[in-house]
């Protein structure tokens, strides 16, 4: 997320709240005016609430209530469908007979599941059927009535059964025996009860879920139609978000999201506990939590803040997360929660040297853009960048690898200002609001810190300020981009109390919560945006998660890409960059690397098997995947190696206090093992010779 100053929101008119306060509403409706119009009257491109607006609100939620396709059946769609195109009527008239009816066939849903599902776990399942559940609802339809409801989740349970039952056996036996083994009552016994407890559990967190948590989530549904970015955040959920930026919390270190009825980790705080324990993974589906030695409560159908609530926890405490990765592996995972620091996600560097071509180079990894706004001389990313490009210029390195991969964003100065250490003067990012000017923000600094070879690393979680930093150095071609194609997010949000919108004499209604919303957005240099297009690097690696759908253009309601007039600015001049030659020499490279072939052949493999939905419930199949699947897995780790010709120096060491010397340790531990940093340090040789043939010349 960008930060911006908040004293460009236009303010909502005081006639607005005058309204609907003379009206005597309710809370509930309060909030519901104060949303729809304070997002039409701030966002950066506002939508007509008309029958239009109303189908998609219609559609979204009902993704959202219902996205495994698993509560409702096609008649409850159809019976829900009388309200599509008058919900925009609803607003008007400030009431929820959408809402309210959702809602009545939902619950009724749930008791009706509850009840007929429940005596399915009372009996031994048969496993030598051919019965095969499709796990992406994308494929299938909403059912066809209650009895193909009935069966779906009969089927589901079966399978979540069957993948108890086989990691049990797993457990008292080899792989290799255990496609021969005899089939063990007492463990599908067990493996019964176990789901069934997960079943209830689940059933009892949904019948406790409130009216308001259900309406909150309809509140945010109505403007997140505006585009993907733009959310209400009711009060408790605004403190999450708070502690969330703030890196000041006990526990795991990872972002959440909810898809698909799923808890998806969606990044990984560097130097939280998560991220020291090392098998969390963006993209895992967390299916199962547990404290300590207690049992696991299962996830499956949570929502976030739930989940949140269940995995956070005082610093030394233990919580297991029992996961799915991408490959399919599901796996228990022992963290130890911790306080994630502020301090382990600043910048670092360090001295790679490669001894396959005698070269010294620097890397400088930038986890986020941070700033204390509210302490002039505190920490921020442009002087620790501005500090180790001094350091390694004094070991007289002959490039710069600079790392934005997995960088959300964070302050937009210090995206620009950092952009002004490798360029003399220019700009280097436009902005747009609703005003139809266009804003540039400048390198206004003439003095140029680092003028050699520089490569920048990004991959899909490269988002927002990290963008704008590679999208400006590719324009005046000062460095080659490398890696995959950036997230994609071009688009500024600020929040807006909706306590501070109502005057004094409604104070009871407080606390009503926050919407955020968008209100400018991005443009590279050269006029076009970086909005779900994101930066595309000048040499493409290949990427784990490539199957995966990740990137602002794969979100619901994103805003579309598109240009503006450029600005003007002069190339960098000092040596001309060939990126396809560069990427053809790295091409060759690729093609002759036994780690990288092998990185492509995994690859290869999960996308078969994520492109693989339709689960056998078959035992004897379900165990031949699961053997096929650990083998893959522990084929590939087992291919990851030290590279012996690189080696790692931390110039300052001597300043390190003890926590940053354990966290700059197993850093460096990473940096030997990664593809990517060994194939970029390929790429700044290459560089370096094209600077060094033009200053011969």
């Amino acid at each position: 997320m960008i930060v911006v100053n908040k004293r460009n929101i236009i303010v909502i008119s005081t006639l607005i709240i005058s309204l609907f306060l003379a009206s005597g509403l309710s809370k509930q409706q309060a909030v519901q005016q104060l949303v729809i119009h304070g997002t039409l009257n701030n966002h950066y491109n506002p939508i007509k609430v008309d029958d239009s607006y109303s189908k998609e609100v219609f559609n979204l939620y009902l993704k959202r209530l219902d996205p495994s396709k698993r509560f409702l059946t096609k008649e409850d769609v159809v019976a829900l469908s009388i309200f599509k195109y008058s919900i925009d009527d609803n607003i008007e008239r400030n009431h929820f007979k959408f809402f309210n009816h959702t809602q009545k066939i939902y619950t009724k849903r749930l008791k009706y599941i509850k009840k007929n599902i429940s005596s399915y776990f009372d009996t031994p399942l048969d496993f030598s059927l051919d019965e095969f559940l499709e796990s992406d609802s994308d494929k299938r339809d909403y059912l066809s009535s209650l009895d193909e409801l009935k069966d779906y989740w009969k089927k589901s349970i079966k399978y979540q059964i069957l993948s108890q039952y086989i990691s049990l056996k797993e457990a008292a036996v080899s792989d290799n025996t255990l496609i021969t083994a005899t089939f063990d009552a007492e463990l599908e016994k067990k493996s019964r009860e176990k789901v069934k407890k997960e079943f209830n559990d689940t059933f009892t967190r949904l019948s406790e879920e409130s009216i308001d948590d259900h309406r909150n989530y309809y509140f945010d549904t109505l403007i997140n139609v505006f585009d993907t970015h733009t959310n209400y955040f009711p009060p408790e959920k605004k403190a999450d978000f708070d502690i969330n930026i703030s890196g000041k919390l006990e526990g795991i270190g990872a972002v959440l999201r909810e898809e698909d009825g799923f808890i998806k980790v969606v990044r990984i705080v560097p130097g939280s506990a998560s991220w020291k324990q090392g098998e969390l993974k963006a993209e895992d589906l967390i299916l199962k939590v547990a404290q300590g030695n207690k049992e696991s409560v299962d996830l499956v159908g949570a929502r976030v803040r739930e989940a949140v609530k269940l995995i956070r926890g005082k610093k030394g405490s233990e919580v297991r997360l029992t996961v799915k990765h991408v490959t399919g592996e599901i796996k228990e995972i022992p963290i130890i929660r911790d306080i994630v620091t502020i301090e382990e996600t600043y910048t670092k560097f360090s001295v790679i040297h490669d001894d396959r071509y005698d070269k010294r180079f620097g890397y400088i990894y930038i986890p986020k853009f941070y700033r204390d706004f509210k302490n002039s001389s505190g920490k921020n990313t442009t002087d620790d960048v501005r500090n180790a490009l001094n350091e390694l210029r004094l070991q007289q390195v002959d490039g710069i690898l600079l790392d934005l991969r997995n960088n959300e964003g964070g302050a937009l100065v210090d995206a620009v200002n950092t952009a002004g250490l490798f360029i003399k003067e220019g700009p280097v990012v436009q902005i747009k609001g609703l005003s139809p000017a266009q804003n540039v923000l400048k390198d206004r600094d003439r003095s140029l810190l680092y003028d050699g070879p520089l490569v920048i690393l990004i991959n899909n979680y490269s988002a927002s300020a990290s963008e704008i930093l590679a999208a400006a150095l590719q324009d005046f071609r000062r460095a080659v981009i490398v890696g995959s194609n950036s997230f994609g997010k071009g688009t500024v949000q600020t929040f807006i109390d909706l306590d501070r919108m109502n005057p004094a004499k409604t104070a009871f209604f407080n606390p009503l919560g926050s919407i955020k919303l968008t209100i400018q957005k991005f443009y590279r240099i050269n006029g076009g945006s970086t909005q779900n297009k994101g930066v595309i690097p000048d040499i493409t690696l290949p990427d784990a998660s490539s199957h995966l759908d990740v990137g602002e253009r794969h979100l619901d309601y994103a805003l579309p890409f598109d240009t503006i007039s450029p600005t003007t600015f002069t190339p960098w001049s000092r040596a001309p960059l060939n990126t396809e030659h560069l990427a053809s020499l790295s091409q060759q490279r690729l093609s002759e690397s036994e780690p990288f072939q092998n990185l492509i052949k995994h690859i290869h493999f999960i996308q078969e098997r994520f492109d693989d939905t339709l689960l056998s419930l078959h035992i004897d199949t379900a165990i031949s995947k699961k053997i096929s699947t650990s083998s893959e897995s522990k084929a590939y780790s087992d291919s990851i190696k030290e590279f012996d010709f690189l080696s790692i120096n931390i110039p300052h060491q001597k300043r390190l206090n003890d926590a940053q010397k354990e966290s700059y340790k197993q850093w460096s531990e990473t940096i030997k093992k990664d593809l990517y940093i060994m194939e970029s340090c390929s790429i700044l040789n290459d560089v370096f010779q094209t600077y060094a043939l033009v200053t011969k010349e």
